[in-house]
């Protein structure tokens, strides 16, 4: 190692002295050459750095790695040659072979006579026992499992080149392979061999190779890209399991495939059958009539998926199965493609083997899939996912609300809005009446289950401060019809207040219609026609208009959303949240500084980043919090709905102290405590108060002592809680002194290291 470091320091010398010379001698130099020198002394031979180190052994933060090849052998074992660099492109040479494990996998592709899938099967399998305890799981049989080797565990040979090229040498011949489980080898067969690197300080790498044996051929051959890593990372943010060692789909099939099992829950642990699995969670049917869904890991720990929801319509396929994403060629074979073992993943009440909730009855394999669930079937995979979703998205567009004009009276605060309604293009000239009589037109709207009938107009101004009202609606059957689409919707007094240069919200909310699943058609919502459809009430897509309050259009809300909408549809996915809203703006038209909410506090800043924290609303002690809400992502990932500059300090937009239910009446909390409570506080921020510490509503329990701790922390860096008065509590903290990005404590690195 002495003699590496003289070695590099004399190189370091040489490139000084060289630096130097060009330096003297630059390109700017135009005179005439000179005649040349004499010749100098012969130098000294130099010194020869170490033998075989031309690499080095420093781990660093981000390092790339590949396979750059696979041979096998007469013998039948396989050989994997593999590199790996630092960050400034240095081979790295330190890697030992215990820090690495490696699995090899075979795809048999898809048989059209049997109706099979294609599937990888692990070469490399052990048993995994039942559990002896029913504490354990209850399962009753074994179980394959498929695993990894390495030369540690194994009798595989590691080879370290020293310059940041390396080799192993499988244990077995892939040619005979029979135990726990037979693997037939076929040369003609896509192969894939895979590598795990993390631990002991190195980034986590997961690289995989394919080749087809017989030609050596690595493209063009057979493969299933069914989902990508990226995909998955966008409502995940990084794909991370086992430990987090294990991060790439392509590396997760290797192992889970339809050989491997887990004995202690008796489930498959195959990857389309696990993933769609844990993805429909709650919704299982076996999950809704009192089952549950886990799956057993490591040291008999067991994962419960059955409180999982995904925050998307579970028919949304394509969302993870992208035809049209070039790194998954085979991503259509979702629909092209049916089979028992996928479609009964989410449909967990249909048993083929004796045909209870099948309608074809008995299903004995795959092979009778494609007569009607196939392209060409009557009930195609296709027309029951994502044709549902293509039909939802035309159905949001059947009925259009509009505001066209608003009228107010800046003494009074009177309001009038001009609203425009058509259905599927037409005017509509009278809804569901204040007796629930329907009109034809009016029997297409949907009844929203705690909102108006026919839906409503939200309203809201803002005087640059932001909202001052919140969940302010006037219905839209309380509205007055001219009989030619146009309705007049008035509330008395509601802008009370307002001057001609402050700005109107709006917005339609909960506007429903009713659309038949099986062919888009818009239905009647309620009639003994429509009695044997799947008829589903869908969320029509609103406008939303903004006003000066001297009527004349604004082009711009004054207040401003401090996250990303687009960055919500990465893990949502389906156009709009609840009451039909499209825009966050049209969520901060309730959900404003102004409203206190059945949490407690219903401000949009802290509202979404309680329901994401998956803190239970009621809880007191954050030791035992009860999980609500499963937040896929990194709860610390600040940029998975920010983007950069939107989670600074002091908080950039929706700047105002929140009101928040008190023990008695509404109180108010400062802004930033809001914020960071939401996720740091496991109590109702109305509810502390700060002369009590420790205590606060009587019969509610007490404040944890963590609790309490960063309750005094905030209030000594200016925190406002249970404040009486709004401008006491409408100021800027010192957090940023600490928190701000760039100071030693940063919101981005807090939570990036966390």
């Amino acid at each position: 190692m002495k003699n590496m470091k003289l070695w590099h320091l004399k190189q370091l010398l040489t490139s000084v002295v060289l630096i130097g010379i060009l330096a003297l001698f630059g390109c700017g130099d135009d005179g005439a050459t000179g005649p040349a020198g004499p010749d100098g002394p012969t130098g000294s031979v130099g010194e020869t750095g170490p033998s075989g180190s031309t690499g080095t052994s420093r781990i660093t933060e981000t390092m790339e790695s590949a396979i750059t090849g696979a041979t096998i052998a007469i013998d039948g074992k396989l050989t994997v040659d593999f590199s790996i660099e630092d960050d400034i492109g240095v081979g790295f040479n330190g890697l030992q072979g215990s820090q690495i494990r490696f699995t090899v996998a075979q795809l048999t592709p898809i048989d059209a006579t049997s109706g099979e899938s294609s599937y990888w099967q692990s070469y490399i399998n052990k048993t995994e026992r039942a559990p002896t305890d029913p504490i354990n799981g209850p399962g009753t049989e074994d179980a394959i499992q498929a695993t990894s080797e390495n030369a540690s565990t194994e009798a595989g040979i590691f080879i370290n080149n020293k310059d940041g090229t390396y080799s192993y040498t499988f244990s077995f011949d892939m040619s005979n392979v029979t135990s726990p489980v037979a693997v037939i080898y076929n040369p003609d067969y896509t192969q894939r061999v895979a590598f795990q690197i993390s631990g002991n300080g190195y980034p986590t790498m997961n690289r995989t190779y394919d080749w087809q044996p017989s030609t050596g051929a690595t493209d063009s051959i057979s493969s299933r890209e069914m989902v990508s890593q990226g995909t998955c990372n966008n409502c995940h943010g990084e794909l991370a399991f086992h430990g987090g060692g294990r991060v790439d789909t392509a590396y997760c099939v290797t192992c889970h495939n339809p050989g491997s099992g887990d004995a202690n829950s008796g489930e498959t642990v195959d990857f389309k059958v696990m993933i769609h699995r844990i993805h429909r969670g709650a919704n299982l049917p076996s999950v809704i009539n009192g089952g549950e869904f886990a799956i057993w890991g490591y040291r008999d720990s067991k994962h419960d998926y059955s409180a999982t929801h995904l925050p998307q319509d579970i028919r949304n396929c394509s969302n993870c199965h992208d035809d049209s994403n070039v790194a998954t060629p085979d991503a259509i074979n979702w629909m092209q493609q049916p089979t028992m073992q996928a479609c009964g993943s989410c449909h967990d009440n249909v048993d083929f083997a004796t045909g209870t909730g099948h309608l074809a009855g008995v299903q004995a394999d795959n092979s009778e899939c494609q007569t009607c669930h196939g392209e060409s079937g009557f009930s195609s995979v296709r027309s029951n996912h994502v044709g549902i979703m293509d039909y939802k998205d035309i159905a949001r567009t059947a009925i259009v609300t509009k505001p066209e004009a608003v009228r107010v009276d800046l003494a009074t605060g009177d309001i009038e809005v001009d609203v425009m309604i058509t259905l599927e293009g037409a005017p509509v000239t009278a809804l569901r009446d204040s007796n629930d009589i329907d009109t034809p037109q009016g029997a297409m709207f949907g009844k929203y289950g705690h909102g108006t009938d026919n839906g409503a107009l939200a309203l809201n101004w803002d005087d640059g401060t932001g909202y001052q009202l919140n969940h302010q609606e006037v219905a839209f059957n309380d509205c007055t019809p001219d009989g030619a689409g146009l309705f007049s919707c008035s509330a008395p007094g509601l802008l009370a207040g307002i001057t001609a240069t402050d700005v109107i919200t709006a917005t339609p909310v909960d506007v429903l219609v009713c659309m038949n699943e099986k062919d888009g058609a818009i239905v009647r919502c309620d009639s003994p026609e429509t009695a044997s459809m799947d008829v589903a009430q869908i969320e029509s897509e609103p406008t939303i208009a903004f006003f000066n309050g001297d009527g004349s259009i604004s082009t711009e809300a004054y207040d401003k959303i401090g996250a990303n909408m687009e960055s919500c549809q990465g893990c949502h996915a389906d156009k709009m949240f609840h009451h039909g809203a499209t825009d966050l703006i049209q969520c901060k038209t309730c959900h404003n500084a102004t409203r206190t909410g059945f949490r407690g506090l219903g401000d949009l800043k802290r509202h979404v980043h309680r329901l994401h924290s998956g803190l239970d609303k009621d809880a007191l002690d954050d030791e035992n919090p009860e999980q609500i809400d499963h937040f896929p992502n990194n709860i610390d990932n600040c940029n998975a709905c920010h983007a950069e500059g939107q989670f600074d300090l002091p908080i950039q937009q929706n700047t105002r102290a929140s009101a928040a239910s008190g023990a008695n009446d509404s109180v108010y909390v400062s802004p930033t405590a809001v914020v960071c409570g939401s996720c740091h506080l496991n109590v109702k921020l109305g509810l502390i108060d700060p002369n009590l510490p420790g205590l606060i509503d009587p019969g509610k329990g007490a404040i944890s002592t963590k609790n309490q701790s960063l309750i005094d922390h905030m209030i000594q860096n200016g925190a406002i809680f249970g404040s009486a008065n709004f401008a006491a509590a409408n100021k800027v903290e010192s957090c940023s002194v600490c928190h701000g990005i760039g100071a030693e404590f940063a919101v981005d690195k807090m939570h990036t290291l966390h």
